[in-house]
């Protein structure tokens, strides 16, 4: 029975995993198609503006994707706890709250900045 859960639970956490990743890949390529179509409609002009919106967009995508990611380490750590794993977790988990905390920090300096594109 305990087998049961223990794969449920892995299984759960695999989809977790995959919807981090679809959400990076999406953000990812909507932001990309953004990005492209303000430089071609500015090509002469680099709109610092519009670039840094595009950018905080992107970071609002990756610190969303961070989340599911982090969450699905945890669930993960639940299915198997040797020591090694959960020290080599830990420090996955220390390193993506860094990452998105500093990340989270730039997005609302920007965003700061710039009050008018507040979607």
């Amino acid at each position: 029975m305990m087998e049961i859960i223990k794969n449920i639970v892995s299984k759960v956490a695999e989809v977790i995993d995959l919807i981090g990743v679809v959400i990076l890949i999406f953000g990812f390529s909507k932001i990309l198609f953004k990005y492209l179509q303000t430089e071609f409609k500015n090509i002469l002009h680099t709109p610092i503006r519009l670039l840094q919106k595009i950018r905080c967009e992107l970071g609002i995508y990756i610190l969303l994707a961070l989340d599911f990611l982090i969450a699905s380490d945890i669930i993960h750590t639940i299915t198997d706890l040797s020591q090694e794993q959960l020290i080599e977790l830990s420090v996955m988990i220390l390193l993506r709250i860094a990452i998105g905390f500093f990340l989270g920090r730039e997005v609302n300096e920007i965003e700061s900045k710039n009050p008018e594109h507040g979607n």
